[in-house]
């Protein structure tokens, strides 16, 4: 006999909003809504996807389509009715799937970050080239990232930059890099505009070369996301240094991982709170990882999920009174409180 399946508990177990989080869509409050973009067309950036938490429902006003949990996970995974039951229950959604589903409206199916042309490879390089040497000299955007704890020395050494907006296809143009390159990867848009204009935008690098970008946006209420990223899966930012290290930090956010580095610290930052099972697989080489996620209920949550799959190797930090690192990074004994708060009290006695 066939079981029967009570949605509704199951629905109320996990609610929507975590079962969209928990496939990498970044929510974003808008009136009854949250709204994000939709991993079933081509959206170029645009919060189409308006998911409502009272009703546990979904709708995306481009596509026209819409339900609840299950048929989000089965619309975007492609499986039955007891197959999408069984991964919300089970826990088993993965940002990989969504990553390809957005991966697509930029560039063709299969090019991962890493995986570019040389074409491709130099306007990336030369947007954080731009950037980096902009921000140095723009005394508003400098402002801001000294403001939030982080130092010239760190700047200049994460390649930190601005995006004043209006200058990458000029300056594309005189490197004699083709458009239609920046506009694969992400960094233009096809009618032209800068996808990070007016943000500070901090690089991923491997090997001396820029694989994936984040910007965040100064304006204190910004119309769209605080933050966006080139198309594709988020790397692990900040790994080619980390990974010497048997030690590491893990954090959330962008300003997390700034203020851990310059504090001198091996870190990590997930950017966002789901960790993929590529991210856990990598993260199980190091013999010690401290987690100092948000002191909020989605950082608490991502915490005890990352320590139920590392084990004892992992440290859950509890951040001293903050939400979070960055927070810490203003204080000028923000270093100690976080190493005494990890109870890392040999490196306090240090500091």
């Amino acid at each position: 006999m066939t079981r029967t399946i009570d949605t509704e508990s199951l629905k109320r177990d996990h609610p929507i909003t975590e079962v969209i989080g928990r496939y990498g869509i970044e929510l974003r409050p808008s009136g009854r809504a949250l709204v994000g973009r939709c991993p079933f067309h081509p959206d170029g950036g645009r919060p189409n996807l308006h998911v409502y938490p009272a009703t546990q429902s979904w709708y995306c006003y481009r596509c026209g389509v819409g339900g609840d949990a299950i048929a989000f996970v089965r619309r975007l995974e492609g499986c039955d009715f007891r197959r999408a039951v069984a991964r919300i229950a089970g826990g088993e959604l993965h940002a990989t799937v969504v990553g390809r589903h957005l991966a697509a409206s930029s560039r063709p199916a299969g090019h991962l970050p890493g995986s570019y042309s040389p074409a491709e490879r130099a306007c990336l390089a030369a947007a954080v080239e731009l950037y980096h040497n902009r921000l140095l000299g723009d005394l508003r955007a400098f402002a801001y990232v000294r403001g939030r704890g982080i130092d010239r020395q760190t700047v200049q050494r994460c390649r930190v930059g601005y995006a004043a907006g209006g200058e990458l296809a000029a300056y594309l143009r005189w490197r004699r890099l083709p458009l239609r390159a920046a506009v694969r990867v992400g960094l233009l848009t096809p009618g032209g505009r800068e996808f990070f204009a007016g943000r500070v935008v901090v690089p991923e690098v491997r090997g001396g070369q820029p694989i994936w970008l984040i910007g965040r946006t100064l304006d204190p209420v910004p119309a769209g996301p605080r933050y966006l990223g080139l198309p594709g899966p988020k790397p692990l930012l900040g790994w080619e240094e980390a990974a010497k290290s048997p030690t590491v930090w893990l954090t959330e956010g962008v300003f997390d991982w700034l203020a851990l580095v310059a504090w001198g610290l091996p870190a990590l930052a997930l950017v966002g709170t789901y960790a993929r099972t590529e991210a856990l697989r990598a993260l199980a080489r190091f013999e010690r990882i401290y987690l100092a996620l948000d002191a909020d209920d989605a950082g608490r949550q991502a915490t005890a999920a990352v320590a139920g799959v590392l084990g004892g190797r992992a440290v859950s930090v509890t951040l001293p009174g903050v939400k979070d690192v960055s927070e810490l990074a203003a204080l000028p004994n923000g270093r100690v409180a976080l190493l005494r708060a990890a109870g890392a009290r040999q490196l306090a006695r240090a500091a």
